[in-house]
């Protein structure tokens, strides 16, 4: 038998890596595993997972690290072992078989499979017994082998309805519906597109929690794009829903109050205990929302309009921008340009040890005036939020209530703090680090590359505003950042074979480029291209900004589009691997639709391109005609089912607001004036010849006024 140290150890992947030395005899995804399965005619036992995730480990141990259970996998099946960042294509195709069997996806994803890659049997997590009315791993695995030997009619059946099930529900899930009327004819539709977002905003309302903020129950996940969206419609209502929101989020434990940075989500309706890890996309996409608030509400301070953030929640929202900038570049930022993909949740084997106290604790680390500081500010007692007594970390009292409780001045406390967090954070630091999954995934990176060039503009106004420098000067470092990981990925080499002139990958491990890109690369990246131009970023690595979105947006446009007419681009290339089905991007998911951000692009570019030799005037109008036939043809989605479709919502909503350009004396200020903008604001060349001395263009007009005031009072424009 062929040595799996040898063959995972291979691998780029940190996930697989992990699984090199188990005694199952695993194979990555790819011609040698499939062949075999073939040849000797053997199901194939597919699981799928990821370098972070706790209850992948927990199998592990269990059962892949079980010699006696690794025996009988590895006489019955071939044993293949995937991980879900590098390839979302199988996944995205294979959770479908949890779904219909289980009525629940997840991690780690179990699935059984019949040599032609047809799915016969799946699940989640099995334990190594019977347990939690699951069945035991080792029963599982002897039940489906002597099915295969003895029963292959029924296998095949099976195998038959499930396919032919996960089938349509990819084609429901993404297939046209019967149009809007309204929405037929070429034209932005203004008044039928509000009407239809003015009713998803209040179903999307309609289903918040105005106790702890978010959506729904436990568990909670932050659902970005559904807050992205109600902020951009800016009612008052949506704007109390996602400060909130943001608020209850920041003061709670899935946020880490030492090291910043938020964890994936929390298990409980409070925020208060978080499943640890931490992503890249999650911090990435609440980067730019934190960033996106402070400056809508910096823009009503300009307009001299009552702002919606009081000032103690003002300063949460900065320290909370600020604390997740800092880890990114601290724990995420390869010294090559780029951000790591994943912290994970365990260390030394155990969920949270990194990250959590007790009393016991506070005494060899601090002072008892700090031990009595940090308890009270973090909720730090001996009956604990965790187990074992443990305490996640979460902003039990304000400074005020510290300083009221320990009749001590505000200030005082504040000191003893800042001083008794450092000791804290050194301590934890000595601590054994939870694992970090060191891929630069490129679509996650086109999210954080967005999030750190908003978190840059806010924080650089913020410091501004405030006279703090330091600040100012931080907001610079990211900046940077921002600028050299989108340079890393730009420049990576386009292989020799490739027709295209600008091909992405779909991961970098060890300087290796793997994987043939999918939707989200190329439409997250060029979105990030987007909000570089927006921020007036220069060229990078020999073109501007909005001239690789344009590279990469041709690119989806070549070999993303669906020919058969149906909405959606789908998520693998033409000339991607033939698997089961060709899967679409349709839904947000934990980050967002792949098919919506690259409509959005699409609508942008048609405004924000130079007309010229390299984008003649036909090319840039068809990019604006494909977005907008696209989303009037998405529309229905929204109204059958606003969850799930809030970057659907926003790109709607770019469509019937159109795209502001906004160029001159103080254009980065206005930048969050309508909520939602693909402004170019250092001086976008295509309105050069546009009169004034601030200029607001959109649809191919331009106004120019005397000052950003007088725009803002609604003055009629001095300059047409």
């Amino acid at each position: 038998m062929p040595n799996p140290v040898n063959r995972l150890a291979q691998e780029t992947s940190p996930y697989l890596r992990q699984h090199a030395e188990n005694p199952v005899d695993w194979y990555p995804w790819g011609p040698e595993a499939l062949e075999r399965a073939k040849k000797e005619n053997k199901p194939i036992l597919l699981s799928i997972g990821y370098s972070a995730c706790h209850w992948c480990h927990v199998m592990a141990h269990e059962s892949f690290e079980n010699a006696e259970i690794a025996a009988l996998m590895n006489a019955e099946f071939v044993n293949v072992k995937v991980d879900r960042e590098e390839r979302p294509d199988l996944d995205q195709i294979y959770q479908n078989v949890a779904q219909a069997i289980t009525r629940g996806g997840g991690w780690p994803l179990t699935v059984f499979l019949l040599p032609d890659g047809r799915p016969f049997f799946g699940g989640t997590y099995f334990p190594p017994e019977d347990r939690w009315g699951r069945p035991g791993f080792p029963r599982l695995l002897r039940s489906l082998a002597d099915a295969c030997r003895n029963d292959t009619a029924s296998v095949e059946e099976n195998a038959a309805k499930l396919t032919n099930y996960i089938a349509e529900l990819e084609k429901n899930g993404h297939a046209e519906l019967p149009p809007i009327a309204e929405l037929s004819a070429p034209g932005p539709a203004t008044a039928k597109l509000r009407e239809l977002l003015v009713d998803a905003e209040s179903r999307m309302l309609s289903g918040v929690d105005w106790d702890a903020g978010g959506f729904g129950g436990a568990p909670k996940f932050p659902n970005t794009m559904m807050l992205s969206f109600l902020l951009r419609m800016g009612s008052p209502r949506a704007i109390d829903a996602v400060v909130l929101t943001l608020t209850k989020m920041a003061k709670g434990g899935i946020f880490d109050q030492l090291g910043g940075g938020f964890h994936r989500y929390a298990v409980d309706d409070y925020w208060a205990v978080p499943h640890f890890e931490k992503m890249l996309y999650d911090n990435g996409l609440l980067l730019q929302l934190y960033a996106e608030v402070l400056l809508r509400n910096r823009f009503e301070r300009i307009a001299r309009r009552p702002e919606f953030l009081a000032p103690e929640t003002r300063a949460l929202f900065v320290s909370t921008l600020r604390k997740t900038a800092e880890y990114i570049l601290r724990e995420m930022e390869s010294p090559d340009g780029g951000y790591y993909a994943a912290q994970d949740a365990d260390s030394e084997g155990e969920e949270g040890k990194y990250f959590v106290f007790d009393p016991k604790d506070l005494a060899s680390m601090v002072d008892p005036v700090e031990a009595r500081v940090l308890a009270l500010r973090y909720g730090i007692d001996e009956k604990g939020n965790f187990e074992h007594g443990k305490t996640v970390l979460f902003q039990a009292r304000t400074e005020a209530e510290v300083a009221a409780a320990l009749e001590t001045p505000v200030l005082d406390v504040r000191a003893a703090l800042a001083i008794a967090e450092r000791k804290l954070l050194a301590a934890r630091e000595s601590r054994v680090k939870p694992g970090l999954d060191d891929k630069l995934l490129v679509g996650w990176n086109g999210l954080a590359i967005s999030g750190m060039a908003w978190a840059a503009h806010a924080l650089e106004n913020e410091g501004e505003d405030s006279g703090h420098s330091e600040l100012t000067v931080f907001a610079e470092k990211v900046r940077e950042s921002a600028i050299r990981a989108f340079a890393r990925i730009g420049n990576l080499p386009i292989p020799a074979d490739s027709p295209y002139a600008s091909t992405l990958p779909a991961t970098v491990q060890y300087g290796q480029a793997k994987g043939n890109g999918f939707l989200d690369d190329y439409a997250f990246m060029a979105r990030a291209a987007l909000d570089l131009n927006r921020f007036g970023a220069p060229e990078i690595a020999g073109q501007k900004p909005e001239e690789w979105a344009a590279l990469w947006t041709n690119r989806i446009i070549d070999s993303f589009r669906d020919v058969g007419g149906d909405p959606g681009f789908f998520f693998t290339s033409h000339d991607h691997e033939k698997l089961l089905q060709r899967p679409k991007s349709l839904y947000d998911q934990a980050i967002p639709s792949g098919t919506a951000v690259a409509c959005s692009n699409l609508v942008a570019l048609a405004e924000v391109l130079e007309v010229g030799p390299r984008h003649p005037a036909a090319k840039v109008a068809e990019y604006g005609k494909i977005g907008e036939e696209m989303l009037k043809k998405l529309a229905p989605h929204l109204v059958r089912n606003p969850y799930g479709h809030g970057e659907l919502a926003s790109a709607l909503r770019l469509l019937a607001e159109g795209v502001r350009v906004f160029t001159g004396e103080r254009a980065d200020d206005a930048v969050v004036s309508d909520r939602d903008y693909v402004p170019a604001i250092a001086g976008s060349p295509r309105w050069k010849g546009a009169e004034g001395t601030f200029k607001v263009c959109a649809r191919g007009v331009c106004r120019g006024f005397a000052s950003l005031e007088k725009w803002i009072a609604g003055e009629r424009p001095e300059k047409t």
